[in-house]
């Protein structure tokens, strides 16, 4: 039977680049650290609430509305978990 781990940073990694790639509907190769609505057109406001809420729903976290605000990038996006995932 295998044994079941934590996530790694980098599986976290591949799968936050994944779920924006799905919600943007674009190759996870195009997604960097810098990819918002400032550098990639799809990323549209309605866009940004759907990453939001799938994120929320994948890492079983709540973004405050400041924190929705600031995420303004996936590397931005990646602190913001990473924040969460230390004052668990």
């Amino acid at each position: 039977m295998a044994e079941l781990t934590e996530p790694t940073e980098s599986t976290e990694a591949t799968e936050l680049t994944g779920l924006v790639a799905d919600v943007l509907q674009m190759a996870p190769a195009e997604v960097t650290e810098d990819t918002g609505p400032a550098t990639t057109a799809a990323w549209t406001s309605l866009r940004h609430v759907q990453i939001v809420a799938r994120v929320e729903q994948t890492y079983g976290v709540r973004l405050t509305a400041r924190e929705v605000r600031g995420c303004r990038s996936v590397g931005a996006l990646r602190g913001v978990l990473a924040e969460k995932r230390e004052t668990t």
